[in-house]
């Protein structure tokens, strides 16, 4: 049971009290008519029985009175109690209440936090897989790249410096717009690159040069 509906209980039982006092004293009062009507008619009650009698009255009544009062002040007194909790309680509620608006902005601020963190891992994660692939990619290049040069060092291997590529022979007559070229000059006509011939030994020298050249534009 809550404190609340003790004290409402407990607000009944002193009024349950003080109407069972009201109702004694009445009857107390009736009872005392009763006796002086009839000492006034018979005279069978001497003055001092009346007197005694009325003291007596008087007594009692001065007694439920201060009790009575005792218990309108017990029942103000609980009833402004029962106030001041209802208000320290109304005032916890608020309290409470704010604190729980708070914790749910607290919630609320954690949850886009964690989404943001999602977000992260998520950007994070492709990013790795992309430096792999990327990863992946150079080392396949750096792979190919040496053996690029692995094939250029053999040829250069297998070239010897003396050994000169002869000029194959142009025929004049057959064409007066060109003149004497070698096969070591740039070949920009078909023409040109059907007459140049290598020789029977191919010059590997000329070949690796070429390819690094190439391998330099790349």
């Amino acid at each position: 049971m809550s404190k609340a509906a003790r004290m409402e209980q407990e607000i009944q039982l002193l009024r349950q009290e003080l109407a069972l006092m009201r109702s004694d004293r009445d009857e107390l009062y009736q009872k005392h008519a009763k006796h002086f009507q009839l000492c006034d008619g018979g005279g069978e009650c001497g003055e001092e029985t009346k007197i005694d009698i009325k003291k007596l009255d008087k007594k009692g009544q001065t007694n439920q009175e201060l009790y009575i009062a005792y218990l309108e002040e017990q029942i103000q007194r609980t009833r402004l109690k029962y106030k001041k909790q209802m208000g320290e309680v109304k005032s916890s509620a608020t309290q409470l209440e704010t604190q729980l608006q708070s914790v749910r902005q607290d919630m609320n601020c954690i949850s886009a936090k964690a989404q943001l963190v999602d977000r992260l891992q998520k950007n994070i994660k492709e990013l790795k897989s992309r430096l792999k692939r990327r990863d992946m990619i150079i080392a396949r290049y750096n792979e190919q790249h040496a053996e690029f040069l692995g094939l250029i060092e053999n040829l250069d291997q297998k070239s010897t410096p003396e050994q000169k590529v002869p000029k194959p022979f142009i025929n004049i007559q057959k064409s007066d717009a060109f003149e004497d070229v070698g096969c070591d000059g740039e070949e920009e006509h078909s023409d040109i690159r059907s007459r140049c011939k290598p020789g029977k030994n191919p010059n590997f020298s000329c070949l690796g040069t070429a390819l690094r050249k190439k391998l330099n534009r790349n």
